[in-house]
């Protein structure tokens, strides 16, 4: 099998002032092999190439690519590794390439793993799905699986292929750890993301997998300080923020309440010349029930744009208490009303095809929209659901809208009441599953005898 690329891989070196690794040995490689990889003489004089190791990275993972090589970068004799955009161009036996990537990914990579692993190349996954399935990623084609928080998991990994040791299964690096450790920038790669405030979460909703993270970690404002002054000295004047739940940051060093954490990061940001400040606006979007005048004051005052994300996810009142939601229509109404008298308009996270969803249940949600678009400022961005591994509905398969529910969602799309985003959702949702009951029955077979009723 050989790769057919359409455009160049882009490969980007890594700058560093470590010599290359000197014939590490990854699988257990031959003994002529092993015996040549040990001699530095024989790499400098051409005989055998220096194993290497590739950060494979997609469009959809590029942002969490400069936080891992962050933590690459402080590990004593790290190898040198290669960011690659692409199948690494040349890859072969000794060779190990890092993977981070989501679930819907999985369809597209298939074949380059196959390739890969075919060739010799090790295999190492990482990302959502890794973390939460590492046994099906060793079904699928992957040596080791990262779990946990990859930062802390990379020493380990990285140690063992500077020894030229058989990886383990998976490299764990727990659930606790300190995210203010581990900041945002590579001297790598350009991409300068968002800043992650928050991982975990405290609501454990059946459909999300950001609560798999592990317990509530937060940022501490000083490591937050950190990054803005780096940002704002590579000439940025724009910064927004990863947090799940808005208003629930609170500085991990000083124990603050979440108000006066975030009007102490807000005012740092623009103590350090930041013109654009994004907070309250996805990636950082807003749980319906928790604003008041005292937060939209403080977001009136800093932030640059005048709309505010909320996460409604249901306008039914009985889909919202089977998804754990926490909150009701009511609630993300009053927020809607509260924002919309502090001058924000108001874009409303909803999403569609849940489990065992009717057609009654998805007019229900979208006369809700209808309703709040016609009294309010709002605009509602439709997602569609897709089953993620770890989570409680991670395999309930989903109510793909037919043909009156289509025919009812585009018409709102077509009146300029949501966007199409649950159009892709649905696609990328069937060629998920088609592809697992191609390949991975038995795994399919959980989806057929998986009752979501049982789940609620």
């Amino acid at each position: 099998m050989e790769f057919r690329k359409s455009k160049p891989t882009g490969v980007l070196s890594y700058p560093t002032t470590q010599a290359p690794v000197n014939a590490a040995e990854l699988l257990r490689l031959h003994m002529r092999h092993a015996q040549t990889a040990s001699d530095p003489a024989c790499v400098r004089m051409g005989l055998m190439p220096t194993p290497r190791v590739f950060f494979r990275i997609t469009p959809l993972t590029r942002l969490s690519v400069p936080l891992l090589l962050n933590a690459w970068e402080t590990i004593p004799g790290a190898p040198v590794i290669q960011v690659v955009n692409g199948p690494p161009d040349g890859a072969g036996r000794g060779d190990t390439v890092l993977y981070s990537f989501l679930t819907t990914q999985l369809p597209d990579l298939h074949t380059e793993i196959l390739c890969l692993r075919e060739k010799g190349v090790v295999l190492v996954a990482g990302g959502p799905h890794a973390a939460a399935d590492p046994e099906f990623m060793r079904r699928i084609g992957f040596h080791s699986a990262i779990t946990g928080d990859g930062e802390a998991a990379l020493p380990e990994l990285a140690r063992n292929l500077e020894a030229g040791l058989e990886l383990k299964p998976e490299y764990t690096g727990g659930r606790k750890n300190d995210i203010s450790k581990w900041l945002p920038y590579s001297r790598s790669v350009r991409t300068l993301p968002p800043l992650e405030l928050m991982r975990g979460c405290a609501h454990n909703c059946t459909y999300c997998a950001v609560p798999l993270s592990g317990p509530l970690r937060f940022r501490s404002l000083d490591s937050a300080r950190d990054y803005l002054e780096q940002l704002h000295s590579y000439g940025a004047r724009r910064v927004n923020f990863i947090s799940p739940s808005a208003l629930e940051y609170r500085d991990s060093h000083t124990g603050t309440d979440p108000l006066e954490s975030v009007a102490d990061l807000l005012a740092t940001a623009r103590h350090i010349g930041f013109r654009h400040i994004e907070y309250g606006i996805f990636p950082s979007e807003i749980r319906p029930g928790s604003l008041n005048r005292e937060w939209l004051r403080l977001l009136r005052e800093h932030v640059s744009h005048t709309r505010l994300t909320l996460g409604a996810q249901s306008g039914c009142p009985e889909r919202l208490r089977r998804l754990r939601r926490g909150h009701t229509p009511e609630d993300v109404e009053a927020s809607v009303i509260a924002a919309n008298q502090a001058g924000f308009g108001v874009n409303l996270d909803v999403m569609v095809g849940f489990p065992n969803e009717s057609l009654q249940e998805l007019i229900t949600t979208l006369n809700f929209i209808r309703r709040l678009h016609r009294n309010h400022r709002i605009h509602a961005q439709v997602h569609h659901f897709m089953p993620l591994p770890g989570t409680i509905l991670q395999h309930a398969l989903p109510s793909f809208p037919g043909i009156k529910g289509r025919e009812k969602l585009l018409q709102m799309e077509k009146d300029g009441l949501i966007t199409g985003h649950w159009k892709l959702g649905a696609r990328v949702a069937r060629r998920y599953l088609a592809w697992v009951q191609e390949h991975h029955p038995c795994t399919y077979e959980r989806f057929l005898t998986t009752k979501e009723t049982r789940l609620s």
